[in-house]
């Protein structure tokens, strides 16, 4: 045990996993004590790994092969697969990360190419150390110019995130590049949203025709009394989904109805989109813009979810919370009147009224693959939207919506003269859907080399049996409100409590 101990100690709460919602729970608890509007709330903040961001964190290129090799859990990403190579001619090297390696027995130090070797998806007898190194080498030359992200989202500038920051007045702890542009990719071909009316008037892949509707919906949205009852009138029309209402209401038909239904309101072609919900989606979209810029959206920089959740951890330890990396944790609850005993591996055993947890810590959690979002990202070799700047798109094919962010040096998530092209969607990492991540890839990245191609899926599950505050992963939508929203729903049930 460390010389250090909390042996005895008693928590009002004890947070398990430094995600953005642990994180958000952890500040809200501790802060609302600090400032005396709440008493007694004593915060012990945990992390069993020995980075922050949970499945939010952010990674180099090396972390993140440690992270699938050794860290993550193969209940909530069963398998990561990894594609290095491919430039200068050669062949592409594939490796399934189906399994992990004890940390014990783990030597963080060896070169990356030996702990790739034992999942290359090739004959065991093929593998050419010495070229995946080389392939390697490129990305490792400047590791620490990467910031990859687990599951990356967006900021609206009006929107609950932008708002709980300056709330808890932790803005300055977090810097902010705004997304200037938003792209439709339908058909191999790469269109420009527009996002105000000058870039409606200006548009030339818009007719006529075509422009007088999306004004006449814009009109709409600024003015608070008529976008009132289009919400009222949205709301009546329960039979009706959100692209059926646009049709009948503002005949948008074709790339017109693609642009508003999936660029701007993020239907993802899963789910079905009420009418209602999608006219709250463009509502909040159109609204966004003009606070900081003609962007809706912004986006933090060094790596969004995991700076965020550093930043709510930092005004939670300033404002007394206690925190520990690299600690596990048993967890034993005694009866429902005196809580949960809580067991470290280096600090003793605590005591605890309230267990937040990410549902890792939960030994009994079930996984729902049926719950989960399919994942995937490359880097590539050079900055095909345009360099010094970033972009959300939306990829649609045969009524599939995937969802994709480019970054750049602007945001520091690549060296300069490289950029990260992200995408993602809803549902398992079925052959069909990692069919459906690469189209998407493949038709925005056209023309550049991918240093490193990754797919994977991220299950949701729920903790059962005890009494505990499970969070859930992060969701698909594009921002980060939905995020917000679930940790203050579950600081309001602690409240209550």
């Amino acid at each position: 045990m460390s010389d250090y101990t909390l042996d005895g100690q008693e928590f009002d709460t004890v947070v398990l996993g430094t995600g953005l919602v642990e994180s958000i729970v952890a500040c809200e608890i501790a802060n609302r004590t600090a400032t005396g509007s709440d008493e007694g709330r004593k915060v012990l903040h945990i992390d069993q790994n020995p980075y922050y961001g949970g499945s939010f964190a952010c990674f180099s290129p090396s972390a993140f092969i440690e992270w699938a090799t050794i860290f993550r859990d193969p209940r909530q990403t069963p398998a990561v697969e990894i594609i290095v190579g491919g430039v200068s001619g050669s062949q592409p090297m594939s490796f399934i990360v189906n399994r992990t390696t004890p940390r014990e027995e783990c030597d963080t130090k060896r070169p990356t190419a030996a702990a790739l070797q034992p999942f290359y998806s090739g004959d065991a007898n093929s593998f050419d150390t010495e070229a995946c190194e080389d392939a390697l080498s490129l990305l490792l030359e400047n590791d620490r110019k990467y910031a990859i992200e687990l599951a990356p989202k967006l900021a609206l500038c009006r929107g609950d995130m932008i708002d709980l920051l300056i709330d808890l007045r932790i803005g300055e702890y977090v810097q902010f590049k705004g997304v200037e542009h938003s792209y439709l990719v339908h058909g191999g071909k790469i269109e420009k949203v527009p996002e105000s009316k000058e870039d409606v008037f200006a548009s030339k892949t818009l007719s006529l025709i075509e422009k007088r509707k999306l004004m006449r919906l814009m009109t709409v949205i600024a003015d608070d009394d008529e976008c009132q009852k289009l919400m009222d009138e949205a709301a009546q029309s329960s039979e009706q989904d959100f692209c059926q209402f646009m049709q009948s209401k503002f005949k948008f038909d074709g790339k017109l109805l693609d642009a508003v239904v999936y660029s701007v309101a993020r239907a993802d072609g899963v789910h079905r989109l009420g009418a209602a919900e999608g006219c709250e989606r463009v509502r909040k979209y159109v609204r966004a813009m003009g606070r900081y810029g003609r962007m809706a959206y912004l986006c933090a920089m060094y790596g969004g979810g995991s700076e965020l959740a550093q930043a709510f951890c930092r005004l939670c330890a300033v404002s007394g919370g206690t925190y520990m990396l690299g600690e596990h944790v048993e967890i034993v609850q005694e009866d429902e009147a005196s809580g949960f005993t809580v067991k470290t591996s280096e600090h003793g055993t605590v005591r605890a009224k309230n267990i937040v947890m990410d549902p890792v810590y939960d030994p009994e959690a079930v996984f729902d693959k049926g719950a989960a979002v399919s994942r995937a990202f490359c880097i590539l070799d050079k900055e095909i939207l345009g360099d010094d700047t970033t972009a959300v798109l939306c990829h649609v094919d045969d009524q599939t919506a995937t969802s994709l962010l480019y970054l750049t040096q602007a945001t520091l998530a690549v060296p300069s003269g490289q950029s990260i092209l992200y995408a993602w969607a809803p549902g398992p990492l079925t052959s069909e859907k990692r069919a459906q991540l690469q189209r998407a890839l493949d038709d925005v990245a056209a023309g550049a080399t991918s240093l490193l191609t990754v797919y994977f899926e991220v299950c949701d599950a729920k903790c059962t049996g005890k009494k505990y505050f499970g969070t859930s992963v992060p969701d698909s939508l594009v921002d980060f409100d939905s995020t917000v929203q679930h940790a203050q729903h579950i600081v309001k049930l602690i409240q209550q409590d």
